[in-house]
């Protein structure tokens, strides 16, 4: 699932893995997990699974 990428030595960018596991303390008030759950109420393809990790293998 690759995505146009403004980098400008690359014309696309895959990230194989979405999500992440909590690990401390300082993961209660994580902003990529409310982003997540964003994305997925918005249907955002690659956020089927919210912040599970998951990958895109």
């Amino acid at each position: 699932m690759a995505t146009q990428s403004a980098i400008e030595w690359t014309e696309q960018t895959w990230n194989p893995a979405t999500g992440c596991t909590k690990v401390s303390p300082g993961c209660k008030n994580c902003y990529a997990e409310v982003m997540a759950r964003w994305l997925q109420a918005m249907g955002t393809n690659g956020y089927e699974e919210g912040f599970q990790l998951f990958y895109w293998l």
